[in-house]
């Protein structure tokens, strides 16, 4: 019988709700919002292996939650991308060695602080030899109001360009449409260069668009992804440019609407994991129904030496990777509020 992974949890409460955080991945769910009607809601996505064994599964994945910190975000592509994806990418500065998906601290075990109040707070220190050494986060709930605020500080142990970015997965209804996503102004909608076997995406791959509404699928059809869920089953990574930094994620079956604020001057974009279940082997098993809504600087999940490189995200004027000095910080604040709708 293997033996049962030790995972910590802290949870902390303030006047409008609770969260909690849980050492591996630094990955913050449940959290529990209390609503000037008098209802308690809990918009956060848990993935439905919560209480599977898991032990086969990298990190990120044994006990999916929540939002957490992607340092670097995404990893290494494991087919060949398609042109123009396929342009020289050698990165300019020293890069990770690290090969976890979304980065060592979101598959490790991150150390708790005493919950204080209604404040978290969690660190982890990278491997030595890795140019990051250190991130930290915080999360507060802001008195009268059902919102909390997180802060993440990253410390580079040497100069390197990474690709950054956060993971905010929310739950979605289980009826078609009922749940009704407003990205706010944007630049450009770019569909993921590669898809999983078999295709999964809802929307042909490879190809910008300009809005949410103005998609084209792989079948040739126009194609809104603003309501979810969608019929059948999918897996659609989509990434917004020129993100206005504000996202509002309306259920409209348990009429309560979520917002997320960010700073795009470090996020620029913005990431869309529509998990529809799509995805039938271990641990997804055709059950996560998901949206990820993830600022992010990097070119889609495609990992270090591609958002780093030349890329077409790069070449049409989005930043994709972050220039960080050694031993200079990089912090940001941001916002996860729920209101009745």
């Amino acid at each position: 019988m293997a033996k049962e992974e030790h995972i910590e949890r802290i949870s902390m409460r303030w006047d409008r709700g609770e969260a909690t955080l849980q050492s591996l991945g630094g990955m913050l769910a449940p959290v529990h919002f209390d609503l000037e009607d008098g209802r308690s809601v809990s918009p956060m996505h848990v993935a439905p292996w919560h209480d599977e064994d898991m032990d086969d599964q990298p990190g990120i994945l044994r006990r999916l939650r929540g939002d957490w910190p992607c340092v670097p975000f995404g990893s290494q592509p494991q087919a060949p991308l398609p042109s123009p994806w396929d342009a020289d990418t050698r990165p300019a500065v020293l890069q990770a060695t690290e090969q976890h998906p979304h980065g060592y601290g979101a598959n490790h075990h991150w150390s708790l602080g005493e919950a204080d109040g209604s404040r978290l707070t969690a660190t982890i220190r990278y491997p030595g030899d890795s140019p990051i050494e250190m991130l930290a986060r915080e999360i507060e709930g802001v008195p009268g109001k059902a919102e909390i605020i997180c802060s993440l500080t990253i410390t580079p142990r040497k100069d390197c360009l990474l690709p950054i970015g956060l993971h905010p997965v929310f739950r979605l209804p289980g009826g078609e449409g009922e749940a009704e996503l407003d990205v706010g102004p944007h630049r450009a909608v770019w569909s993921h260069p590669l898809d999983e076997d078999p295709p999964l995406s809802l929307v042909q791959p490879n190809r910008p668009f300009e809005s949410l509404d103005g998609l084209w699928s792989r079948h040739d059809r126009p194609l809104s992804l603003s309501r979810l869920p969608m019929s059948g089953r999918s897996e659609t990574l989509l990434l917004l440019t020129g993100a206005s930094g504000r996202v509002v994620l309306t259920n409209r079956a348990e009429r309560y609407s979520v917002t997320l604020r960010w700073d795009p001057a470090i996020f620029p974009s913005l990431m869309l994991w529509i998990s529809n279940r799509g995805r039938d082997y271990r641990p997804w098993n055709g059950r996560h129904l998901a949206l990820g809504i993830e600022p992010v600087r990097a070119a889609f999940d495609l990992g270090e030496a591609i958002s780093a490189g030349r890329n077409p995200l790069r070449n049409a004027g989005t930043e994709t990777a972050f220039a960080f000095k050694a031993g200079v910080p990089l912090s940001t604040r941001y916002g996860i509020r729920v209101d009745p709708a």
